[in-house]
C-alpha cells in the first residue's frame, strides 16, 4: 500500500518537474539575442535595415505640392544594385494613407515584377531631375466641385529621369497626375500615368 501511495505521490511531481524544465529551456531560446544565436542552415544573420535611397524620403509637410514631388521622385529613382524591387515598393508606400487602396495606388506607377527582373539583368538605376508640379484647370475643378475628399489637392508632376541600363545613359520625360489630400499632413491620394495634354 505504501509503494502505490508513493507511486501516486511521485508521478505528480516528476510531471511537474518535467513541465518546469520545458518553460526554463523555453525561456532559456526565448532570451537569446540574434546576435548569440547560431543559423541553423549555414546562413548569418543578418541585422541590416532594408536599403532606401535618399530620393526616398517622405517629407513630413502641410505643403501638397512638396508632396507631390516627393512622390514623383520616389517612383522615377531607382538603383537595382542596391535595393530590391519590394524594398522600392514599401518606401513608395509609404507616402500613401495605409488604410484602403492609397498604398496599391501608390505602388501602381512602378514597373510591373517583370520589368523590374529585366532592369536587375541590367544593372540599371535611374534618378530625375528638375521635378516640377503644376495644377490643370480640370484638377482645380475637381478639386471645388465635390468631385475629390476635403484638402484634396491634384498635380501633374513632370521630370526628366536619368536611366543607365549597362553602359547605356538615356535621358526620358516623365509625367503622372498626382492627387494628395492634407489634414494635419499631407498624403498620397491618387496617381495615374495618363495625363491629358
Amino acid at each position: 500500500m505504501k509503494q502505490l501511495l508513493r507511486s501516486h505521490v511521485m508521478i505528480p511531481i516528476v510531471i511537474l518537474l518535467g513541465i518546469i524544465a520545458l518553460i526554463l529551456g523555453l525561456i532559456a531560446r526565448w532570451h537569446d539575442s540574434p546576435e548569440q544565436a547560431t543559423p541553423t542552415d549555414g546562413q548569418s544573420a543578418s541585422t541590416e535595415e532594408p536599403a532606401r535611397l535618399d530620393a526616398w524620403a517622405r517629407p513630413t509637410t502641410t505643403d501638397p505640392r512638396e508632396m507631390a514631388i516627393a512622390y514623383a521622385r520616389a517612383i522615377w529613382t531607382y538603383d537595382t544594385s542596391v535595393h530590391s524591387y519590394f524594398e522600392w515598393q514599401d518606401a513608395v508606400s509609404v507616402f500613401a494613407d495605409p488604410t484602403g487602396d492609397s498604398p496599391r495606388v501608390a505602388k501602381s506607377l512602378l514597373p510591373m515584377w517583370s520589368e523590374w527582373k529585366q532592369l536587375e539583368l541590367h544593372k540599371a538605376r535611374a534618378s530625375v531631375e528638375s521635378v516640377t508640379a503644376e495644377t490643370t484647370p480640370e484638377l482645380t475643378a475637381m478639386q471645388h466641385n465635390g468631385q475629390a475628399p476635403n484638402g484634396w489637392t491634384g498635380y501633374v508632376v513632370r521630370g526628366k529621369q536619368t536611366a543607365v541600363l549597362d553602359t547605356e545613359t538615356k535621358v526620358v520625360d516623365r509625367q503622372a497626375a498626382v492627387g494628395i489630400v492634407c489634414s494635419s499632413i499631407c498624403k498620397f491620394w491618387s496617381a495615374t500615368a495618363q495625363v491629358s495634354p
